[in-house]
């Protein structure tokens, strides 16, 4: 065995091993890094690593065989009478493998230097890529939305895929329409390929031709382009071998259960996939109109297929958003909801959209927060690139007292959907909120603004910035215009609205309140967005009895819950002087509070707000002692809320400072807070609003509190006469307003 050791050595076999190897490698490095700048295929690089394999025996072999010698190639012979050639060769040999890791280092020195930033985009996550909308190339305009919708599919099958990272259609779609360079598309959804095409789909042959196009986004160049021609019942085939020539292109290992969510159809009835792709559609716009028109196409593909789980969770999640953006109160679509819901689950309880829809339902219709977190983890398990459950797995998370963990659901969502205006805006109000970083949040808000400053829901971004100028800045101004360009974007807007509606009391500049709530009566009148808006107008004017009719009202709709009821009616009382009334109702109400068990815990998960109305009515009742207890426990609860938080909101902070002082009567240290905090600090929000309200009865006959008053709204309306020539110069102020606000 020796020998055969020593004559392998002595043949140069080891030598060319080497040399062998490290040239292979270096071929690989070297295609591997230029290809794709030069547009070559991937299968350039495969091929050559089989033929590299394949060749690395036969060197071996021909190496033992035959020899180079000063004569020419030559048949190995005896060793010992070719001693000379031998070492000749190995010196030969020598050099080479030296000159080949010099040219190596230099490669590598070239190619850190000059071609690193040029190979991807997106470093951290390589395979990365989004779907851009399809060119739309079908005669029959009614079916121009297949070129949205088919692309939308191909996202959310991707997304199934654990080893790819899938940019959320908002932000492909979105940006494809302000951007045309594709390198700087990729740049700004951050993602290092791109898969667009164009779709042509002939209703009366009902046959469609799909191209489709995988690029290098670092280069331009297609990695791979193919055609398909099918009838339409075969779409969803085409759609998996898209996905699958996809993954297979950015070298993605697909596992078993990829491979089967791949593989599975959503329904075999083309009739109904046709409908629920439309009705997709329609959802993205997030209006009445639009969701109306959804839910219309989705009980008709449920018509023609009753067990249609897809189509089920689809309702659920529609009508859920009817509350949010359209025209329906919960009463309304709890029972449809729920109805769906249980259908979903008894087709396939495990689906993502299922769970999804059904975490859905118990967190935002329910109130019911005990197996969200949970339904939502296994759908985002199931499906890592479900931008939708991610989002609500950090409402979730954060709702429940995990807000670290709440915070890194956000940011995969932005991870996913980098470009949506809405995640955007979450984001900064994180930020800004329950981290305290101001300028980032303002930053975030004003470059999405500029990126995609129509995108939907964008008016998010303004109407949050609206409220951190007025926090960071004291800037009412900035803050109404803020708001007023929305409006005029949007006027039926139901956010654009209900933040204009609110904002312009901070400047008590009520007609104009009056006018945006008027629209509000009109369209959405079957929504406590009607009590929440007009009812502000109503107690700012300390309109008692309009108020007290509104309530009523809002009772008989089942808008406002019992809590809600009993603190409106006890404050209503309140303001027109019935303390034992209003005493008496409150206590009725919250049976817990009254008795003090509500002591004996931890004040964590109870809302402030009912203990703070308690604690004004004992005091206005005269009795000190018990709400002395009351405001000892509340304040306790305060001070631990911001030792415990090393990031405190600003504003947060402020108001449960304000809060303890009034709650514990020191009104010296109340208004030398309060003080501090409107003018010092420069936080105007809410303070004026809140002294209108009466959150502050007790003091409204104090003359020192009377002269923080008097000052704090000389400085409202100095800010209110530069809105008012604003609105003049934009000729949206009428003038019988002057005699209405006292300015004539």
């Amino acid at each position: 065995m020796g020998n055969f050791f020593e004559e392998l050595k002595n043949r140069n076999v080891y030598k060319v091993a080497t040399a062998y190897a490290i040239t292979a490698w270096l071929l690989i490095q070297v295609v591997d890094t230029v290809g794709p700048n030069l547009g070559w295929p991937d299968a350039v690089a495969s091929n050559l690593i089989k033929v590299l394999l394949v060749g690395f025996p036969i060197a071996l072999v021909l190496t033992w065989l035959y020899e180079f010698t000063p004569k020419g190639l030559k048949r190995t012979g005896k060793v010992q009478e070719e001693t000379i050639d031998n070492k000749r060769a190995g010196r030969r040999l020598n050099h080479l493998i030296i000159g080949v890791l010099a040219f190596t280092i230099c490669f590598m020195l070239v190619e850190r230097l000059f071609f690193a930033d040029r190979i991807t985009i997106n470093k951290t996550q390589k395979a990365s890529i989004a779907v851009l909308p399809f060119d739309n190339l079908s005669l029959d305009s009614e079916y121009a939305f297949f070129a949205n919708a088919l692309p939308a599919r191909i996202i959310d099958e991707l997304a199934s895929i654990g080893g790819l990272n899938v940019t959320n259609r908002t932000s492909s779609f979105g940006a494809n329409k302000t951007i045309g360079n594709t390198k700087e598309l990729a740049e700004l959804l951050n993602v290092n390929y791109l898969l667009d095409g164009d779709l042509n789909y002939d209703s009366g042959s009902n046959r469609v031709r799909i191209s489709a196009h995988l690029i290098n986004a670092a280069n331009g160049y297609i990695m791979w382009s193919k055609s398909f021609e099918e009838d339409f019942e075969n779409i969803q085939d085409i759609q998996e071998k898209v996905c699958r020539e996809v993954a297979s292109n950015l070298r993605v290992q697909l596992i078993p259960q990829e491979e089967e969510a791949l593989s599975e159809r959503i329904t075999e009835n083309q009739e109904v996939y046709k409908l629920f792709l439309r009705a997709k559609e329609f959802t993205m716009n997030r209006t009445e109109k639009d969701l109306l028109q959804a839910i219309e196409l989705l009980e008709q593909a449920i018509a023609l297929e009753p067990n249609f789980a897809e189509g089920h969770a689809q309702m659920v999640v529609s009508h859920g958003l009817r509350r949010g953006y359209g025209n329906a109160s919960k009463e309304e679509v709890r029972p449809i909801m729920k109805k769906h819901l249980e259908k979903a689950l008894a087709l396939a309880p495990e689906k993502p959209e299922v769970l999804f829809a059904k975490a859905s339902y118990e967190f935002r219709t329910l109130n019911n927060k005990t197996n969200v977190v949970e339904d939502l983890k296994k759908a985002v398990e199931k499906k890592p690139g479900y931008v939708e459950a991610h989002y609500e797995l950090y409402n979730a998370l954060t709702s429940t007292g995990q807000p670290e963990l709440g915070f890194k659901s956000l940011q995969k969502v932005l991870q996913l959907d980098p470009g949506n205006s809405f995640y955007n805006a979450m984001l900064a109000r994180h930020l800004f909120w329950r981290f305290n970083e101001q300028e980032k949040a303002i930053a975030v808000i004003d470059r999405q603004m500029m990126i995609s400053p129509d995108a939907p829901n964008a008016n998010r971004l303004a109407l949050f910035k609206s409220l951190f100028v007025v926090e960071a800045y004291g800037d009412l101004v900035e803050s109404f215009k803020l708001k007023y360009r929305e409006y005029k974007k949007d006027p039926t807007d139901r956010w654009n609205l209900n933040y204009g509606t609110l904002g312009a009391l901070g400047l008590d500049l009520w007609p104009w309140s009056e006018k945006l709530a008027r629209t509000i009566q009109l369209r959405f009148s079957d929504t406590r967005a009607v009590w929440n808006n007009v009812g502000a107008i109503y107690l700012y004017k300390r309109d008692i009895d309009a108020y007290q009719d509104l309530v009523n009202y809002s009772i008989q709709e089942k808008w406002i819950t019992n809590d809600e009821i009993t603190l409106d009616q006890a404050h209503l009382q309140m303001l027109s002087g019935n303390v034992e009334n209003a005493l008496e109702i409150f206590e009725q109400g919250f049976p817990n509070i009254a008795n003090g068990k509500v002591l004996d815990g931890d004040l964590e998960y109870l809302e402030d707000l009912p203990v703070l109305v308690y604690i004004e009515l004992l005091r206005m009742n005269g009795e000190d002692e018990k709400a002395d207890e009351f405001a000892n426990s509340i304040c306790d609860h305060y001070y631990k809320k911001i030792e415990t938080n090393p990031k405190p909101s600003a504003h947060r902070k402020n108001t449960m400072m304000v809060e303890c002082y009034y709650a514990s009567d020191k009104k010296k240290e109340f208004l030398a807070k309060l003080e501090e905090i409107y003018f010092d600090r420069m936080d105007k929000r809410d303070w004026y609003v809140n002294m209108k309200y009466g959150d502050y009865l007790r003091y409204e006959e104090d003359p020192e509190y009377q002269k923080l008053f008097n000052k704090i709204e000389a400085d409202v309306h100095r800010q209110r006469a530069e809105v008012i020539e604003f609105l003049k110069e934009q000729g949206d102020w009428n003038p019988a307003w002057d005699k209405e606000l006292g300015l004539e």
